[in-house]
């Protein structure tokens, strides 16, 4: 299964007035036979009701593993409301390389967003919501054009949680078709995801059980990706361990593989700043 690494981050803020109160720091190891063999840390600045003021060796970039934004070394909150927010990545001669921009309705649902990567417009969307605010359709636009095409529609049960999630191309066939199992239980919620791409055979990819404040995702296929810039492999037969704070925000991940040997571990620690730091 392809795993999806959303990060998922809205008055104006000036930044020379916004004092960092917060500092939160995310470190990720990467490792092999018990050693580690890459590790990224990315620091990020927050002021007094923990919206961000700026983050060092920028968490989009590391998502990404972009070669072509590895000058990138920190981006500025320019706009937060609660109908906009922009994002601006600046590189190591101060110079603006790039912008990430959210457009929202008056329900604080995420309607739009595109990023600007050295003057270009890329991965341009809209997105459509249901009365509980769960985002039914996604659309792309197409590349040089002014025309978005349907790429994601998703269902969901009467808990709000998705059932159904089916992906298109651009000339509306249908390329990856996803259902979830979802069951109720009083102290979890247990998931079960099966996809289709190129047939009508229906194969198990992972299994979510939660609870509490911690997840626990079983493996049934082997993929590779890349997140908080770190090479993450998920094994068949391995899983994963999440560990979240009372806001839903992640503290604690630990991957496997089969053999349970911890293959990526990732921290995120946030301290206040005393006066002399601010």
């Amino acid at each position: 299964m392809k795993i999806k690494f959303l990060f998922i981050l809205i008055p104006f803020l000036a930044i020379s007035q916004s004092k960092p109160f917060y500092k939160r720091t995310t470190t990720a190891y990467e490792i092999s036979k018990k050693d580690t063999i890459n590790k990224k840390i990315h620091t990020t600045y927050l002021d007094s009701l923990k919206k961000i003021i700026t983050t060092e060796d920028n968490i989009l970039n590391a998502i990404s593993d972009s070669k072509s934004k590895r000058g990138l070394t920190h981006s500025v909150i320019e706009v937060d409301t609660d109908r906009l927010f922009i994002s601006v990545d600046i590189d190591k001669k101060g110079d603006t390389i790039g912008k990430l921009v959210y457009v929202y309705d008056e329900k604080k649902n995420r309607i739009e967003n595109y990023q600007v990567l050295k003057g270009d417009t890329l991965n341009q969307q809209k997105r459509v919501y249901n009365e509980f605010g769960k985002c039914t359709k996604l659309y792309n636009k197409e590349k040089n054009t002014n025309k978005y095409y349907l790429c994601t529609e998703s269902e969901y049960d009467s808990k709000g949680n998705i059932t159904e999630n089916k992906e298109y191309d651009k000339t509306g066939r249908l390329i990856r078709f996803d259902k979830y199992d979802n069951v109720y239980k009083r102290n979890e919620f247990i998931t079960t995801i099966s996809t289709h791409t190129h047939s009508n055979v229906f194969l198990r990819e992972i299994k979510i059980i939660k609870k509490g404040n911690k997840t626990y995702t079983y493996f049934y296929s082997n993929h590779i990706g890349h997140n908080y810039g770190i090479k993450i492999r998920i094994v068949a037969g391995g899983m994963s361990i999440q560990k979240d704070d009372d806001d839903g925000n992640m503290k604690e991940l630990k991957i496997f593989d089969a053999y349970k040997n911890l293959i990526a571990y990732v921290k995120d620690t946030e301290i206040r700043l005393k006066p002399s730091q601010k």
